[in-house]
């Protein structure tokens, strides 16, 4: 071979193959929203909303919109997601409800032996595992604050050192938008007269005003991945460098965060790898508890034998392939609802629907959505159809059954249709067995539990919630 010809083949694969760290394996970047359901962004047909970095990011990615946490609270959803494991494996039940477990391992446990540097800047929540997530300065670790502030030079920093150093990295990049007490961003820039209010809300000034200021934060966390998108380029990290985004669980309110209904449980997904993940749209049915076996993967580790499974083939493979057959959803405080989701059908549990009292509590309790509850209470009194809607939320049926592909905000309950019941009975086994495979009771609480639960909360002073 001539020298020459050498050389150019040399300086291709250069270009096309790249620098990565010493241990072989991509750097990833994670970055992840806080109160942000799946519906929140141009890109999944919120109009008004203006989040074009998100956007332009979701054109480029493996897209995925059916991404569910098995608990719609921050401290559960973290744990499933730095752990790999359901909320029964790993002990955090809820933000309030934790179990000690021995042997768990965090992100940093998986990879730190594959040669990375495992670094979190942000909202943490999340403590579990032996190995040491290092903590990167720049953004606020507390999501309830007024004074949030967000800068990269930690991160710029922390990746500086890792590639002088030869190593892999993973960031965690753990955002505080757009969590209450949503006074970031422009309200001004989402007139109230031209928000979308959700079918299942009730169309009130108070509740159009707390869509534009969740709409605003939402605007702020755009700007947030168009930063992090800015420095990669700056950083050249775009070829060795998966960058992935999580909008984490639904917003605080009435069918969102706390419930395992859609507005709550569901998540939107974008993965990118420049050149490496597909960009292309699928419905397939993942978790966060498959993060950390998709990073393994794609380290070249062995596979951790966690609840989670990867998603390398689902992101990098043609056709487009199913991933889960079924998810399962598991709130079990404040309240005990459980639910299974397939391709089509969501069938939730609720245990002793009668007992509406944390509900009731909670709204009346909490600053950012007292106001639009009293609204809608008032309405509810002259209206039917606000009736059903208020009453459909502090007296679910034991067991509801949604189309969640054509009624993605789960308006028809299905479950008294006689065309429906062979289904719910078989879906009401497989949840049992899911159930029980990964060690939870399918008993739900008895009366005296759910009596210390009430009196708990009834004692409380008026607050806002905490996380």
């Amino acid at each position: 071979m001539k020298l020459s010809t050498y050389f150019t083949l040399l300086a291709s694969l250069l270009i096309h193959f790249p620098a990565f760290g010493k241990n072989g394996g991509p750097n990833f970047i994670i970055i992840i929203g806080d109160d942000v359901g799946w519906d929140a962004f141009g890109c999944t047909g919120m109009k008004e909303a203006k989040t074009p970095a998100i956007d332009q990011l979701a054109s480029e990615s493996s897209m995925m919109t059916r991404f569910y946490c098995s608990v719609s609270q921050c401290a559960p959803l973290r744990a499933e997601l730095y752990t790999g494991l359901l909320p029964k494996n790993n002990g955090v039940l809820a933000n309030a409800v934790k179990e000690k477990r021995t042997g768990v391992r965090n992100v940093a446990d998986h990879l730190i032996p594959l040669g990375y540097e495992v670094g979190l800047t942000g909202k943490r929540h999340f403590g579990l595992g032996s190995a040491k997530i290092d903590v990167i300065p720049g953004f606020s670790p507390n999501g309830n604050g007024s004074n949030q502030v967000h800068s990269f030079d930690g991160v710029e920093n922390y990746v500086s050192q890792a590639k002088q150093k030869g190593n892999s990295f993973c960031v965690i990049i753990a955002a505080t938008h757009a969590h209450h007490p949503w006074d970031h961003g422009k309200e001004s820039n989402f007139p109230a007269d031209n928000i979308r209010v959700r079918p299942h809300y009730l169309d009130t000034p108070t509740a159009r005003q707390a869509m534009a200021k969740h709409a605003a934060e939402v605007e702020v966390l755009d700007r947030q991945v168009r930063e992090t998108r800015e420095l990669m380029k700056r950083m050249d990290l775009e070829k060795d460098t998966i960058l992935i985004f999580l909008s984490e669980q639904g917003i605080a309110m009435p069918r969102g965060k706390w419930s395992p209904y859609e507005h709550g449980s569901r998540a939107l997904c974008l993965a990118y790898w420049k050149g490496r993940i597909l960009s292309r749209k699928t419905t397939a049915l993942a978790m966060y508890c498959d993060v950390v076996p998709t990073l393994v993967d794609f380290a070249g580790g062995k596979d951790p034998g966690l609840d989670g499974k990867s998603l390398k083939e689902l992101w990098t493979s043609k056709p487009v392939k199913s991933h889960r057959d079924e998810v399962l959803i598991s709130n079990v405080h404040p309240f005990w609802q459980k639910a299974i989701v397939t391709d089509t059908y969501k069938l939730i549990w609720t245990g002793h629907p009668e007992r509406n009292h944390v509900f009731s509590n909670f709204t009346s309790r909490n600053k950012f959505f007292s106001k639009p509850w009293a609204e809608w209470m008032d309405e509810a009194k002259t209206n039917e159809t606000a009736a059903r809607k208020v009453e459909r939320i502090l007296q679910p049926k034991p067991f509801e059954l949604y189309d969640v592909v054509s009624d993605p905000y789960e308006i028809n309950d299905l479950s008294s249709l006689p065309e429906h019941q062979k289904r719910i009975a078989s879906l009401q086994t497989k949840l049992k067995k899911l159930m029980t495979d990964c060690g939870e009771s399918t008993t739900p609480p008895g009366p005296e539990e759910s009596k210390k639960k009430k009196d708990k909360a009834n004692r409380r002073k008026p607050r806002r919630p905490s996380k």
